[in-house]
């Protein structure tokens, strides 16, 4: 009952770039100190998909401190504790390669994911553990959110999948679940000049299809899309790869069979494998 909640968010694809830091401090199972730290990321940089994401932005950071003055603030109260992110390979990665970055050493953190135990999103678990999320992708907000929901599986409480439910799509007047909502917009343009041409995605052709539980489809997007990801909408002969979660379109799972006895070489990848290929970027 004694732990550190702990959430992230970057300021560019790269994961050393760390802009927001959130903690929640939890003693004795409760909830007793809340942190929040603007952070310079290096150059004071950002793409403008990760700012579509948490709304942070360069003139917010011109002035607050660089990690390694918010590292010495905070570390006191991260020695010795677990530490607990939803997704923790994303956020505690973050924060391994951002004291990396400033060739800070890096501890040895004893860690736990809320998101592996529970397989949900994180705001996806908070409904059904009616959990109030006030600002998702807020990095304090997050982390509070986090530390309830390690609170209740602690406590053995288990979470009402009933509450989830249908949400309507955005630009459609019918109902579709959560997740297979179609990309548009500025993330469908290929970013070649701001990745890294080692990069498994770079001028590759990638399509989603099915329901991502770690990061929203939409997330997931930007990841492609900051590691030089040309993203299409279906499947093509030109698809490369397609990143598959739960529930996959039936008619592009039907296609890339096609296709591929066809001759043409596409690859599914499954979340499991995007994540771990994410940690590149």
């Amino acid at each position: 009952m004694n732990f550190i909640a702990l959430d992230v968010e970057t300021a560019v694809g790269k994961r050393w770039s760390i802009c927001q830091i959130g903690l929640a401090i939890v003693e004795n199972g409760e909830i007793t100190k809340t942190i929040s730290r603007l952070v310079q990321p290096p150059g004071n940089e950002y793409s403008f998909w990760n700012t579509q994401i948490h709304g942070i932005t360069p003139r917010m950071t011109a002035r607050t401190p660089f990690f390694p003055q918010v590292w010495k603030e905070i570390w006191p109260f991260l020695e010795g504790k677990c530490l607990v992110a939803h997704n923790a390979a994303f956020d505690i990665n973050c924060l391994q390669q951002t004291l990396g970055y400033y060739n800070i050493p890096i501890p040895d953190f004893k860690c736990d994911c809320t998101y592996k135990r529970t397989g949900h999103k994180l705001d996806a678990i908070c409904d059904a553990y009616e959990i109030e999320l006030r600002r998702h992708h807020d990095a304090c907000s997050d982390a509070v959110a986090c530390a309830r929901v390690y609170l209740n599986l602690l406590n053995g409480i288990e979470p009402d999948l009933s509450k989830l439910q249908l949400r309507p799509a955005k630009s459609a007047g019918s109902f579709v679940s959560e997740g297979h909502e179609q990309l548009c917009g500025n993330v469908l343009k290929p970013d070649l000049g701001n990745a890294d041409n080692a990069s498994p995605f770079y001028a590759k052709k990638v399509v989603f299809t099915g329901v991502l539980i770690a990061v929203s489809r939409k997330e997931a997007a930007g990841i492609v899309k900051n590691m030089g990801g040309d993203i299409d909408t279906s499947i093509s002969g030109r698809t490369h790869f397609v990143i598959t979660g739960t529930s996959p379109g039936p008619s592009k799972m039907a296609k890339i069979q096609e296709l591929i006895n066809q001759g043409c070489n596409i690859r599914i990848i499954y979340e499991e494998e995007f994540l771990m290929m994410s940690k590149f970027s």
